[in-house]
């Protein structure tokens, strides 16, 4: 009996630690969103960020009708929204860092702007999928749009001129590459196209990226990957990392963008309670599953 106990004991624990074995191979049970808004507030977008901003809603807002507001097109678009000089009321935006005149100009106005990191995105270099070349360092990324470079071959690459992208004066990724890579190097011959204005006023702007072999242009990577991705287009690595989770998480790969959440008043409780639960564990997975990269635990 004695033999008999111990050898049903011993079977108890077997069967007990296959059990936490098998409890720790299940899948996690979905975080339930449980956090609604009665009145979204006004808000407004970078463009990489707008369809995020749509989702937000959608997630948040218990209103089937609801139907996304026209994109304002760029950052600092975004940024001028939180300026009301008549009838103020409160408002949110989804962007990236303003640029430097974005900020003297809310500084002229007296705006009471705050903002709060949610989340990250990532700046990435792009180039057509056909490009033997898959890595630069920032020092070359530089050279080349300072034109120091201008051939892929002083890469590793082909005999072929490179042709080089940049975004308008007013997108937020503009700002962060010229913030974060050309860091005071002007900008030497990228691509231009003539844009209409209006009636009798045509302008050079900015071309779109064209997904070329020798081309080099620069996007976020939720752009890349969630918003608009195309197969003909790759991403670089940047000092021999991939834009990835786990790199952007840990800050390795060296182009990181935070994403804020601003807005123009510092006492609206529905814009404070959006802001609390994007940066919960259910706002933060939320944020994960739509692209972003989600803020770091501390340790």
């Amino acid at each position: 009996m004695i033999k008999e106990g111990c050898r049903m004991r011993r079977i108890s624990r077997i069967l007990l630690i296959a059990g936490l074995l098998l409890s720790g191979c299940q899948t996690k049970p979905k975080l339930e969103n449980l956090y609604r808004v009665e009145d979204f507030p006004q808000a407004d977008a970078s463009w990489p960020l707008q369809l995020l901003l749509n989702d937000l809603h959608r997630e948040l807002s218990p209103d089937p009708n609801w139907l996304p507001e026209e994109a304002s097109g760029s950052t600092q678009a975004a940024w001028r929204s939180l300026i009301q000089v008549v009838n103020p009321q409160p408002r949110m935006i989804l962007a990236y860092e303003p640029s430097a005149a974005m900020r003297r100009e809310l500084q002229d106005y007296d705006t009471l702007w705050q903002a709060q990191t949610i989340g990250y995105d990532a700046l990435v270099m792009i180039t057509g999928s056909e490009n033997p070349v898959d890595s630069l360092s920032l020092d070359q990324v530089r050279d080349i749009y300072a034109g120091k470079i201008t051939n892929w071959k002083q890469v590793g690459g082909q005999d072929q001129p490179i042709e080089i992208y940049v975004q308008d004066e007013n997108s937020g990724l503009q700002t962060a590459f010229e913030r974060h890579v050309m860091q005071g190097v002007p900008v030497v011959n990228p691509t231009l196209e003539w844009v209409y204005e209006r009636a009798g006023v045509v302008r050079q702007a900015p071309a779109a990226f064209s997904p070329k072999e020798g081309a080099l242009g620069f996007s976020s990577l939720i752009m890349i990957t969630q918003v608009h991705p195309q197969p003909e287009i790759k991403t670089l690595r940047i000092e021999g990392i991939a834009p990835n989770e786990k790199t952007i998480g840990n800050g390795k790969y060296p182009l990181k963008l935070p994403v804020l959440l601003a807005s123009n008043t510092a006492s609206d409780a529905t814009i404070a309670g959006i802001t609390d639960w994007l940066l919960s564990a259910v706002g933060q997975q939320w944020l994960s599953d739509q692209g972003l990269i989600p803020i770091p635990e501390k340790k």
